[in-house]
């Protein structure tokens, strides 16, 4: 019968081919959940470390120590990152982010063998200015996305990052129980060579053409900063993420150190140090499961109303809460106003990267990117450093937290009413990258 081949169809249907954007989505999510996991495994619990390891038993001395050491590496990739960022838009992204994973696996296998404070201090400077693994690995896959799916994708890929955040605490105080505080350290180090893995097997960049008469980096990257500075909107923009980030970060290195101080909570262990540790296991990873639930949510209302309003309210949100927080006594209610918190903590990320990749052009997203994420950085370093001076000024009976919770709130109201008045500005976005001019008239 010739009827059978009725059933059958004429050709072979395939399956729609995943886009270029949607392939590297699918290869650098895993990349930023490891190493994100391995950062956070390591970091809450740095103070008691530096503590332990060091024999540190001032209380004040402990805080500006434990502030310097933590601040040390966000501070020095605040300064090198907008470098790698322009070297990613000229180079090539994928080198970049396995570049800064590879940096972070060395030298936090260095840190256990620190003989002394200020060696921890130098590898984790050291660490900072080789590491920017963020803005690389978002570019990849945000640099050919459709704009009206900029702020979802970037949540999505925050998601995972807060994933890894999430679980990264526990881990780090399940090991450090096990096996001592200094195998945290190799934990961290296993995880950013993992976090290499897909990038290199999977990620697809279009290869860069050298252009023989293109001008030098150096020359490149200034006209390129310049550029994007001359938009009032992204300069202003980049001020404001600075002052909400500092604000963010003021007690975050702190918080073991303020929740020992709390009249306790019997649930969460029987001796104090099992307490503190938990509680502030507690306190990280609940800001990373918000941020799970939460991303996403911040990343459609950013694409329904736009990111830089959505980030104006969550600063002002989060200044509210933390003047409430700055009266809390109790472990249990400061675990229920940070898990309030975290749940506007959750778009700050986000936000800021989408406000930033609608008002620049792709060929400069790397190196938007790589200025915002700088700002991050100089509040996740100038704010340890900010919040452990406020708490010791006038005080002679040890650090005042709750007065560096009142500073920073002040911080993130004005961060938020800046951000609400900067809407008002035109973006001033150009269509294209205007050439670099040439360093001198051309010869015959």
């Amino acid at each position: 019968m010739h009827g059978a081949h009725w059933f059958r169809p004429s050709h072979r249907i395939e399956p729609p081919a995943l886009q270029s954007w949607q392939r590297n989505l699918f290869a650098v999510w895993p990349s930023l959940f490891a190493t994100s996991l391995g950062l956070m495994a390591m970091l809450p619990t740095l103070p008691l470390y530096v503590e332990e390891r060091f024999n540190v038993t001032d209380p004040q001395e402990l805080s500006e120590l434990a502030a310097i050491i933590y601040a040390a590496a966000p501070l020095s990739a605040a300064v090198f990152g907008p470098v790698w960022g322009a070297l990613g838009d000229r180079m090539g992204r994928k080198p970049m982010a396995i570049r800064a994973n590879l940096a972070i696996a060395i030298t936090t296998l260095m840190m256990p063998f620190a003989t002394a404070p200020w060696v921890l201090l130098l590898l984790r400077i050291v660490q900072g200015a080789l590491a920017g693994y963020v803005a690389p690995a978002m570019a990849l896959v945000s640099s050919e996305t459709p704009n009206e799916r900029q702020g979802r994708l970037i949540g999505f890929l925050q998601v995972g990052m807060a994933i890894g955040s999430g679980i990264g605490p526990e881990v780090g105080w399940r090991v450090a129980t096990q096996f001592g505080r200094g195998s945290e350290f190799y934990v961290t180090s296993a995880l950013s060579l993992l976090a290499i893995l897909p990038l290199w097997l999977f990620v697809h960049e279009k290869p860069r053409v050298h252009d023989p008469l293109a001008p030098s980096f150096v020359r490149e990257m200034v006209h390129s900063c310049t550029q994007l500075l001359r938009n009032r909107v992204f300069a202003w923009l980049l001020v404001l993420v600075l002052l909400q980030r500092i604000g963010q970060n003021m007690m975050e290195p702190l918080l073991a150190l303020f929740v020992r101080e709390l009249e306790p909570w019997a649930r969460l262990g029987t001796t104090p140090e099992e307490r503190t540790g938990q509680a502030t296991a507690f306190a990280f990873s609940i800001l990373a499961v918000m941020q799970v639930f939460f991303t996403p949510m911040w990343g459609r209302l950013a694409d329904r109303h736009g990111p830089l309003r959505c980030l104006g309210i969550l600063s002002l949100g989060l200044g509210c809460l933390m003047f409430v927080v700055a009266a809390t006594t109790q472990v249990a209610t400061f675990l229920g106003l940070r898990t309030c918190a975290a749940a506007f903590m959750a778009g700050s990320m986000t936000l800021s990267y989408a406000a930033a990749g609608k008002r620049v052009v792709a060929a400069r997203r790397t190196l938007a990117f790589s200025m915002v994420q700088s700002c991050m950085q100089f509040g996740f370093a100038f704010g340890p450093l900010v919040g452990a001076f406020v708490a010791d000024r006038g005080t002679g009976t040890g650090p005042d937290f709750q007065r560096t919770f009142v500073a920073a709130a002040l911080l993130c109201l004005v961060a938020g009413a800046g951000m609400l008045l900067l809407r008002r500005l035109p973006s001033g976005r150009l269509e294209h990258a205007p050439p670099v001019p040439p360093e001198g008239p051309s010869t015959p």
